[in-house]
């Protein structure tokens, strides 16, 4: 994976790429200034993408600017999220509408208990189908409400901006967003620069599940359409490595219902890493987080702290 750049000084970066013996997680997202304990949410998989439990802070190497931390404490996040799930209602997804909204119910099945969800659809234009809630019953019912519009455009960019300015807003201490998308026609007004910039102000963890199944090969041959689209990649390739997401290309579209199940599982087994930062006036650029067996593979974002 790729370490994008960011404006000079705009945001801290976690970054990380593969070293010898180990593992290591790609993200990045603000960091704050202040001194003494700082927290990083993990997931943790095996080479099978599976979750790894039992882990402890000696699995886990934490170093900012190549400067070792001390790994202070480890165990199970217990800070509820606040997720947002951008589902793709343009029509290109008429096929796979089924297929998500199976994925769908195993994801709020899975979460809601503990965690805040929200709907979120962006066919037409970007429009909130629940809004955030625990409450099993009306992600259900919001889940039986998605539909694809016919002759419709995506607005995915547009969603992504409007749903991360809406976390900032509100403060949210544990943002997720998770993009279930197509590769059809998209109209965003924003751009990826404007797209990257408002998750990483943010601080929001982006994961996407993006069907490409080459159905609309032809439309990137198109120069009205060819910038949009150039856009939206851009964004969806950058986005989950910048902020501690992950990003799955699916080839089929019933694989949505298995690859949302399993990111329910990723996330509600994420750690919570407590690392100690010693006094200093300038916060880190880089920031990584490793793990010690080479079979271990990290995803995982930096908790909010005032002033972040």
């Amino acid at each position: 994976m790729g370490r994008g750049k960011m404006s000079p000084g705009h945001r801290r970066r976690l970054v990380g790429g593969l070293l010898s013996l180990a593992a290591v997680a790609v993200f990045s997202a603000p960091v704050a200034s202040q001194d003494g304990e700082r927290t990083v949410w993990v997931s943790v998989l095996d080479k099978d993408g599976v979750p790894v439990d039992g882990l402890g802070p000696g699995d886990f190497v934490v170093e900012e600017d190549g400067e070792a931390r001390e790994v202070l404490r480890v165990g199970p996040a217990s800070t509820a999220m606040q997720v947002a799930v951008l589902v793709d209602t343009s029509s290109a997804a008429q096929s796979v509408i089924p297929d998500i909204r199976g994925g769908l119910a195993s994801l709020v099945a899975e979460l809601h208990q503990d965690h805040e969800i929200a709907l979120v659809a962006f066919g037409q234009r970007p429009q909130i189908l629940v809004e955030s809630t625990r409450q099993l019953e009306r992600l259900e019912n919001g889940i039986g409400r998605i539909f694809a519009f016919p002759s419709s455009a995506a607005y995915l960019l547009d969603a992504l901006v409007e749903t991360a300015r809406g976390f900032e807003r509100r403060e949210s201490s544990r943002p997720v967003i998770v993009v279930v998308a197509t590769d059809g026609i998209d109209y965003s007004n924003r751009d990826a620069r404007q797209t990257l910039d408002a998750l990483g102000e943010a601080g929001v963890a982006t994961h996407v599940l993006l069907l490409r199944d080459n159905a609309n090969l032809g439309l990137r041959n198109e120069p009205a359409l060819a910038d949009t689209l150039r856009e939206r990649d851009m964004a969806l390739s950058q986005g989950p490595d910048r902020t501690g997401g992950r990003r799955r290309d699916l080839l089929m579209g019933r694989a949505f219902t298995s690859a949302l199940r399993e990111l329910a599982v990723m996330l509600s087994s994420q750690y919570e890493v407590v690392y100690s930062r010693p006094a200093r006036l300038i916060p880190p650029d880089e920031i990584t987080v490793r793990m010690r067996q080479d079979e271990l593979t990290a995803y995982g974002a930096p908790a909010k702290h005032t002033g972040d």
